[in-house]
């Protein structure tokens, strides 16, 4: 029974890592590539400017704002009025008047009443806004990929970081257990005390702690990873950058990227608009309307035979105007102060637009001089320590300074790799910003 259980338990296993799909990177670009197919935040940009798309066509309809509407009445006129007549017509006493019911019982009527804006300054004004928030939307969408990019880029350089981090901390665990072996062969000795023994094995443990907790830094890492393609939980991503070289890396050519500017313009630009418009609500608007109507009267039924259509029509211009509410006034100054705001935010943007280049520039500029001096700290201290491990070896070196120099070592060569990463991630953010424009 036991083995039929381990049987069946090996072959839902089999069944549950058939069902996850493993996605191996090696490079920031295919990732971004691949969050690109699943994000969420992408699909809905691009739903945006679809809607804006609809809404420019709904705009140009509506420039004209054609509308008609068709009813229809049936009237049974239970009890025809009553109208009075001079008495004299039907050969009674002048200066009276005789009561007589007139008209017919049964009413059908048809009416169609089209009407077509001539002159309307509001929808046209809402036309260019409608085109404006088309422009707004695309760019709205390629910022938002851009965001996405560096968000991804930053997450897959951070766990390159954390797996370099992971390799070099695993062979210094290595390399603190055997300074442990060194420390506990001398104690059996007689050389050393028991504490130099207790920091050794403290060393150890602190050590294997900084493993574990960059191992879950990295898990973290992939989690937000996931988040940000909106993948599934069953999906597997991995990343194994082969790419770590930084000898032949140089500082590109940076690109303008005007992205947070156009924005911003297309911002004022279509609050401007918006505030022309609701101004233009205050104006009159010209139509031409019309009127094709159509009657049945009888005196028997609805739908008589006997009885004919009679139609009547008219086309004309209404001058219509419409006195501002409370509402209107409100959301005029509403439109207003957007207006004003929109104005303040272009120039800021454009005094920040013109920083961030700059600032692209730096950024890679201080990364590449951070690496040359990290590498000679690194090699330095690296150098020192291993000169007073043979010293302590030769039992002339005190075993707390060992300690200082092996932490030292070690946190010189993960700085190293620290900025060696974060120069391919500055690269990345300067590929990011030359191609999303």
């Amino acid at each position: 029974m036991k083995q039929v259980l381990l049987i069946i338990i090996s072959i839902f296993s089999l069944v549950k890592v058939k069902a996850q799909q493993v996605f191996r990177f090696t490079n920031p670009d295919s990732l971004i590539a691949f969050a690109e197919k699943n994000s969420i935040a992408l699909k809905t940009g691009d739903a945006q400017v679809l809607l804006a798309k609809y809404q420019t066509l709904y705009a140009k309809i509506n420039k004209f704002n054609p509308r008609a509407s068709i009813n229809y009445a049936a009237t049974d006129n239970i009890q025809l009025p009553v109208n009075f007549f001079p008495a004299e017509v039907f050969g009674g006493t002048p200066g009276t008047f005789k009561e007589v019911q007139s008209g017919q019982q049964y009413v059908q009527s048809v009416y169609i009443t089209p009407q077509i804006d001539v002159i309307n300054s509001a929808t046209w004004e809402k036309l260019k806004s409608a085109r404006l928030n088309e422009l707004l939307a695309s760019v709205n969408s390629k910022l938002t990929k851009k965001t996405l990019s560096e968000s991804i880029a930053a997450s897959y350089f951070n766990i390159v970081s954390f797996q370099q981090q992971i390799i070099i901390t695993s062979k210094t665990l290595v390399h603190a257990d055997s300074i442990l072996q060194i420390f506990q062969n001398k104690f059996d000795q007689g050389i050393i005390r028991s504490q130099d023994v207790n920091n050794a094995k403290v060393n150890k443990l602190m050590i294997k702690d900084r493993l574990q907790q960059i191992q879950i830094a990295t898990e973290q890492q992939y989690n937000l990873l996931k988040l940000l393609c909106d993948v599934d939980a069953a999906i597997i991503i991995e990343i194994g950058h082969k790419d770590n070289t930084t000898a032949t890396l140089q500082a590109p050519a940076i690109a303008l990227n005007t992205l947070a500017v156009t924005q911003s313009q297309l911002q004022l630009q279509y609050a401007k608009s918006e505030y022309k418009a609701n101004k233009a609500a205050y104006y009159p608007a010209l139509s031409l309307i019309g009127n094709w109507t159509w009657q049945e009267n009888s005196t028997q039924h609805f739908f008589d035979d006997g009885a004919r259509w009679i139609s009547t029509n008219y086309i004309g211009l209404r001058l219509s105007y419409m006195f501002p509410d409370a509402g209107r006034l409100s959301q005029t100054e509403t439109a207003k102060t957007t207006w004003k705001i929109a104005e303040l935010n272009v120039k800021h943007k454009t005094n920040q637009q013109e920083t961030e280049n700059v600032q692209l520039y730096l950024e890679f500029k201080k990364a590449m001089e951070i690496i040359m001096f990290a590498e000679e700290i690194k090699f330095l201290k690296e150098d020192t320590y291993r000169k007073n491990l043979n010293l302590f070896v030769q039992d002339i070196y005190p075993a707390d300074n060992l300690f200082f120099a092996f932490n030292d070592a070690l946190t010189a060569t993960l700085n190293y790799q620290t900025a060696v990463i974060n120069l391919h991630y500055q690269l990345s953010k300067i590929n990011i910003n030359n191609s999303i424009k």
